[in-house]
């Protein structure tokens, strides 16, 4: 979890009983933030707002009771993420906690970790991917939406024909085992799109030159693994405080964009977003104008991140100086 996304869980989390019964579209103020992004009670998402509606008794809202009242007692909460990333919200973050605790960010931890990236086991998706780093780099949009997340049928359909309508070279990794791709599509997008089914290192496929873009979930660790490699997201934000790193992402960093969603709700076949929204998404990033600075400034930020963890940069210093305090405990 982010530093934001930690703190805003946590206010809302209390505030939840009194949002109940509000309406979706109403603004949110959230205490002792300095939010760079609009909430509305409608995007605060269930597990949230189940502390509203459990009541005594649920068994999910008493063990997040417990959970959290052991967590804000504890001595200080380890942060995977970088200090410039989110300097102004770790005091919100260490208002939560006991007097004296501390949040410290050690991130991005990927990067202290001196195991190479994998290449795909299979060669020719190495090769496939190379030669489109030759002319122009950066002209591959990658596509994963991690292993957690449970996405229908439909809206995969609907991604598959929005990806195939943007014209983007465009490398997606599937999860489903039951999802089957669109009848004749593999034969209209033959050496432009890549459906992968296996696992695939993410470190590898954001930090090649052929991929300029990533459509994601937004998961903390693939916003960090995109922010270090340079590449901006297109924000497909699904569960949990997802949605609030995406809002970070997007409007608080403007390193990324968003795809239109199709309405308020969940259609009945799981559809959220439709293939036009998708493919508008899509070309924006690789080439429009929002779509170039949003790169420019994911790019600044992935040099940020690399100094971070570098000799003298906050994350080693903070590394430094945590080691040295549990040494005096």
């Amino acid at each position: 979890m982010s530093v934001c996304a930690m703190a805003l869980s946590k206010s809302l989390w209390r505030a939840a009983p009194r949002l109940v019964g509000a309406g979706a579209n109403e603004p949110l103020d959230v205490p002792n933030m300095n939010l760079p992004f609009d909430l509305t009670v409608g995007e605060v998402p269930w597990e949230i707002m189940v502390n509203g509606i459990g009541g005594p008794g649920n068994p999910f809202v008493e063990f997040m009771e417990e959970v959290g009242w052991a967590d804000v007692n504890s001595w200080g909460v380890v942060v995977n993420s970088f200090e410039e990333l989110e300097l102004s919200h770790i005091p919100a973050l260490e208002s939560f906690y006991r007097d004296g605790a501390r949040a410290w960010c050690l991130g991005p931890l990927f990067l202290c970790d001196q195991a190479q990236a994998q290449a795909p086991r299979d060669k020719s998706k190495g090769r496939w991917l190379d030669e489109r780093a030759v002319a122009p780099p950066g002209s591959v949009m990658y596509v994963s939406f991690g292993t957690q997340a449970d996405v229908s049928s439909a809206q995969l359909d609907e991604l598959a024909h929005g990806l195939e309508m943007s014209g983007v070279p465009f490398v997606w990794v599937v999860r489903s085992g039951s999802w089957s791709v669109p009848e004749g599509l593999e034969g209209r997008i033959e050496g432009r799109g890549l459906i992968l089914r296996k696992w695939v290192d993410q470190r590898y496929m954001l930090g090649h030159r052929a991929v300029g873009g990533f459509l994601s979930h937004c998961g903390w660790n693939s916003v960090l693994e995109s922010v270090s490699a340079g590449v901006p997201i297109l924000a497909w934000p699904m569960m949990a405080e997802q949605p609030f790193n995406a809002k970070l992402i997007v409007e608080g960093l403007e390193a990324g964009l968003r795809i239109e969603a199709a309405g308020s709700r969940v259609a009945d076949d799981g559809v959220v977003f439709k293939r036009e929204a998708i493919c508008r998404g899509v070309r924006e990033l690789m080439g429009g104008a929002k779509g170039r600075r949003a790169r420019d400034r994911a790019q600044a930020l992935g040099r940020v991140a690399h100094r971070a963890v570098g000799d003298g940069g906050s994350s080693r210093d903070a590394m430094t100086r945590l080691i040295s305090e549990l040494r005096e405990c």
